[in-house]
């Protein structure tokens, strides 16, 4: 039994490249999953045009990510907001703890041999946090 072929038109297969290159880990894996030969994809990316679509769709799939971990960092703010008056006292410690460690940053100032000391009062007992 004798294989056939189908043939498509050269823009159809641009498009399948695209979506396997963007969707696949290596060239030899998008080939493979779109049915393309890797030295078409290889060729095709050596094509200004093709390089230039190939790469502002990764970009999009960057600024996409990024804005979804931008998104997930504004949950997490929350969470640790909501944790700081949750009326367990180790929780709204760990809360507090993280926030500061995160708008302080978490290692002293070597230049000027600074420590940064915040205290304030919970449950009637003081808490320092310091950044040493």
């Amino acid at each position: 039994m004798t294989k056939i072929k189908k043939i498509m038109p050269k823009q159809q297969n641009t498009e399948i490249a695209l979506n396997a290159l963007l969707n696949s880990t290596s060239i030899t894996d998008a080939a493979q999953s779109c049915g393309l030969s890797e030295k078409t994809l290889r060729r095709y990316l050596e094509e200004k045009e093709f390089s230039d679509e190939y790469a502002a769709a990764r970009r999009q799939v960057v600024e996409s990510a990024v804005s979804a971990l931008q998104q997930a960092a504004n949950e997490a703010v929350e969470t640790l907001r909501r944790n700081l008056t949750c009326d367990n006292p180790q929780a709204e410690i760990r809360a507090a703890q993280i926030i500061l460690d995160n708008v302080l940053g978490n290692e002293t100032d070597k230049s000027q041999n600074r420590e940064i000391v915040i205290s304030f009062n919970f449950n009637n007992q003081t808490v320092r946090l310091t950044n040493d």
